[in-house]
């Protein structure tokens, strides 16, 4: 389960689509308003009955706090996209060159060049997911996706401009720290530096992203501490329940689908002999 840093950062970064975005499966809370997706590691697992549910209210309870903070940041963004200036503009894609400017926010541009790069990395997703990312299917999400990556640029130039009108600075011990922080949840150097290698960049490029980004994420997470207190979070046994149950629900529908294709499989296997 993430820390609150790791949340913020998250919904700061890595769900905007920069390069450290392969190492998770998160749904886009700003382009859809849909919540983070659950990790199956994250679910609560076997134990069923009155006991199950006692055993798993801790991290129930903790599960719904990073939903409520969640909801804060995301009222935050609509707050900020609400006063902004923006204007966009899509037909220059297939015309110009990289320069030319696809989307204003509040006098910042954004250009056909960024908006490609987060394409790309929206490609080696599909890529990773068995798509071919030259394909006809996978050009067609892409033009369907297109407005949804630009309004995530949007969204990330309003978090820059905040951030830096707070005056949030990165030193080089926080690039490290949070560098750390993800080769730790990989499992370790190694395991890390095959993602890396599989993502097709270096450690350097992705530690230039991590300050690049990072800004945005103390940003965020100072709006949190101001704005948010878990102590004054009134947690229901129904809110309680309700997440359990649902979580049980989906652990139930994954270990069907798993037997599904563990049983295609087997048959595919059989034909193959025969």
């Amino acid at each position: 389960m993430f820390n609150k840093k790791n949340l913020v950062f998250i919904a700061a970064c890595l769900v905007v689509g920069f390069a450290i975005g392969f190492l998770f499966g998160y749904t886009d809370i700003f382009g859809n308003g849909e919540p983070v997706e659950e990790d199956p590691a994250d679910l609560i697992g076997e134990p069923d009955g009155e006991n199950g549910f006692e055993e798993a209210k801790p991290q129930l309870e903790q599960q719904l706090i990073q939903q409520k903070e969640q909801e804060v940041i995301m009222e935050h963004m609509d707050e900020l996209r609400e006063e902004a200036t923006v204007e966009t503009n899509l037909d220059v894609i297939g015309e110009g060159d990289e320069s030319a400017v696809v989307a204003e926010v509040n006098g910042e541009e954004i250009t056909k060049e960024e908006l490609l790069a987060m394409e790309e990395q929206e490609k080696q997703q599909m890529a990773m997911m068995g798509m071919d990312p030259d394909g006809a299917e996978a050009e067609q999400m892409m033009e369907e996706m297109r407005p949804e990556i630009l309004e995530n640029l949007v969204l990330l130039s309003l978090l820059e401009q905040q951030a830096e009108k707070e005056g949030v600075t990165v030193e080089e011990e926080d690039v490290e720290e949070y560098y750390q922080q993800f080769v730790e949840q990989a499992g370790g150097e190694e395991a890390f530096n095959q993602q890396l290698e599989q993502s097709g960049i270096t450690e350097d490029e992705l530690k230039k992203d991590i300050a690049d980004q990072l800004p945005t994420e103390l940003y965020l997470e100072k709006y949190i501490d101001e704005n948010f207190d878990e102590d004054e979070l009134d947690i229901t046994e129904e809110e309680l329940r309700e997440l359990y149950e649902t979580q049980q629900q989906q652990m139930q529908q994954q270990q069907q689908m798993d037997m599904e294709e563990l049983e295609e499989m087997e048959e595919m296997e059989v034909e193959e002999e025969n």
